[in-house]
């Protein structure tokens, strides 16, 4: 993550502990008392239990807790020690604790509590008196990003996010995959909301705990600021900036080369996770043409006083630091500015260059 959110005081944190009432006194309970006795305990999942337009709901949690009945005590004590385990989201991603692989418990518990907590992101959270009692989705989520200011994905830094403004909302990351962690379906701790790109079309499903080595936890209340670092190689020079105005050969990954300014498993984590490395190179590359572009009109600029490319880069960087794409386009620009070859040329071709 480049960044991560501030957590946010919100009702939505209430739909997990339906779940863990469930868990905790229903099942992990069960007995020859009739389910109906214990659910009227808690008035949100008694009320899903009667609600005859549910289909699926009262079955699929009856015939758990019939599978229940029959576990051994360490069986049922070993349910809530995974749920509780898994769930514990921030110290999962610090690697303080590993999670608990399904195939640790009772067999016949799994096939039926597996389809049941995938259900619940969609099903559940949308029933009319699960977000009476704890709100809905996208109230959370305009809070949310609001009160943390994000308009781009926080995870990548340059993502589209929809706000406030927009119809709907972004999805949801489990940011712990619910292919290999459906016990967290609901857990807010594991729902975040970060750009398609991060989300569906590097990360998917992909076990993010399975190397082992820690990972960001995108709630954090402590963040390392991250700083890419861009090392251009001089050999690409030529395919910058070229008198003859010849076109240039397509840009590699070892001309343009990234890094951070923090190397830690943490950092690998989310390079690896997320293919950020390759994406920031593609962001580069692309737009290598226009950001060396914008100090070459800068230093043309008659109602600016700029008398060497050298002051156009530190110009340049400094007005466009903050804006979007400037954590890439600034220390873009700081590399070209190191190669005193470059600036060197592009003095002594006087703005006149073509850049390729």
């Amino acid at each position: 993550m480049l960044r991560v959110y501030t957590p946010i005081a919100h009702n939505i944190y209430k739909a997990h502990s339906f779940i863990e009432f469930l868990v905790y006194e229903v099942w992990c309970k069960a007995d020859k008392t009739p389910i109906e006795h214990k659910l009227k305990l808690n008035h949100v999942l008694n009320s899903l239990y009667k609600n005859t337009t549910l289909k699926k709901f009262k079955p699929e949690i009856t015939e758990i807790y019939a599978v229940c009945q029959k576990l051994t005590n360490k069986e049922k004590k070993d349910f809530e020690n995974t749920f509780k385990n898994n769930n514990r989201i921030e110290e999962l991603c610090n690697g303080i604790v590993k999670p608990i692989p399904l195939s640790f418990l009772n067999k016949n518990l799994t096939k039926k509590i597996v389809p049941f907590f995938k259900g619940l992101y969609i099903g559940f959270l949308s029933w009319k008196v699960v977000y009476e009692n704890a709100g809905e989705k996208k109230s959370y989520y305009d809070k949310l990003n609001l009160e943390n200011k994000f308009i781009e994905c926080p995870c990548c830094g340059y993502g589209d996010l929809k706000t406030i403004y927009s119809k709907g909302r972004s999805a949801f990351d489990h940011y712990l995959p619910q292919k290999h962690y459906p016990l967290s379906s609901t857990n807010f701790n594991n729902l975040v909301p970060i750009c398609t790109t991060c989300n569906s079309d590097e990360k998917g499903e992909v076990d993010v705990l399975k190397i082992g080595k820690p990972i960001y936890y995108p709630f954090a209340k402590k963040h390392p600021k991250i700083e890419v670092k861009v090392e251009i190689d001089k050999k690409a020079l030529q395919k910058f900036i070229t008198p003859t105005g010849k076109l240039t050969n397509k840009i590699s990954k070892s001309e343009i080369k990234i890094d951070f300014n923090i190397k830690d498993d943490q950092i690998e984590s989310w390079n690896r996770i997320f293919n950020i490395k390759a994406r920031y190179f593609g962001k580069i590359a692309d737009n290598r043409i226009s950001w060396l572009d914008d100090v070459r009109q800068f230093y043309r600029d008659p109602q600016i006083n700029i008398n060497t490319y050298e002051s156009a880069f530190d110009k340049v960087i400094q007005i466009d630091s903050n804006k979007h794409l400037g954590f890439l386009k600034s220390p873009y620009l700081k590399s070209l500015k190191l190669n005193s070859y470059l600036i060197k040329a592009m003095d002594e071709v006087s703005g006149n260059s073509i850049i390729n």
